[in-house]
């Protein structure tokens, strides 16, 4: 049951972190990341319609926070996306712009989502075709002058049948984590291709990364992230 318990963990972290750059094969959305260092407020989003249907797609904002290792959405009007809502033709694009609209001076790194949808069209879902929808995820920083680096103490805790990589920011910046690679100290290895998450500034985050005490008292890291190769001996607490 527990074995049971860490898969399912596993496979929905995973279907989460690739959730955040997937994207049907009509709609495409470039960057993948917006970065806006201080005094910016302004930043832009493209959209390109490479399906063969006209697609329709909204666009909206959300404050990212994390907390006790788990990850908050909610809307917010201190970032906003214009157009909301474009109709887009075959082959053809559309620039968004993402624009913090906060006069409260940016004191720490703020992070946010931008969700883009294409909206499911009900005509070819009345005519039997099936309309998915697609939902990115588009991370977007604002960044003041002087922030600190990302500074994480990184641990493992055993719960509900699952070791969990926890890290703890004491910076100000977000740090990227990809391509994880654990030895632990039993002599078992576990990976993960690809994005595994980010642990923002200020704050804690976690992922399952094995069943409950597979890697024994400790493991070795290997990672990518946005700050280069990181290698750090992980202590069980």
């Amino acid at each position: 049951m527990m074995n049971l318990l860490c898969r399912g963990l596993l496979a929905l972290m995973l279907c989460l972190s690739f959730s955040t750059f997937a994207g049907a094969d009509g709609l495409r959305v470039s960057p993948v990341m917006l970065d806006v260092p201080a005094p910016g407020a302004t930043t832009t989003l493209t959209l390109r319609n490479e399906g063969r249907q006209p697609i329709t797609v909204q666009a909206r904002s959300f404050r990212w926070e994390q907390g006790k290792g788990q990850e908050r959405l909610r809307r917010t009007k201190d970032v906003v996306v214009s157009p909301p809502a474009t109709r887009l033709a075959p082959g053809a694009s559309q620039t968004i712009r993402v624009v913090r609209t906060s006069k409260r001076p940016v004191r720490s790194e703020e992070a946010y989502r931008v969700f883009i949808n294409e909206v499911p069209d009900q005509g070819r879902s009345r005519s039997g075709a099936v309309a998915f929808a697609t939902e990115l995820r588009i991370p977007v920083f604002f960044t003041p002058a002087g922030a600190r680096n990302p500074d994480v103490v990184w641990s493992l805790r055993n719960s509900r049948g699952a070791t969990f990589l926890v890290g703890q920011n004491r910076g100000d910046t977000r740090l990227r984590l990809a391509d994880l690679r654990m030895t632990g100290a039993s002599g078992a290895r576990v990976a993960r291709r690809g994005l595994v998450g980010y642990v923002l500034g200020g704050a804690t985050m976690q992922w399952p990364v094995a069943a409950a005490g597979r890697l024994g008292a400790g493991a070795r890291l290997k990672a990518a992230t946005n700050l280069g190769t990181l290698d750090a001996q992980v202590p069980a607490r």
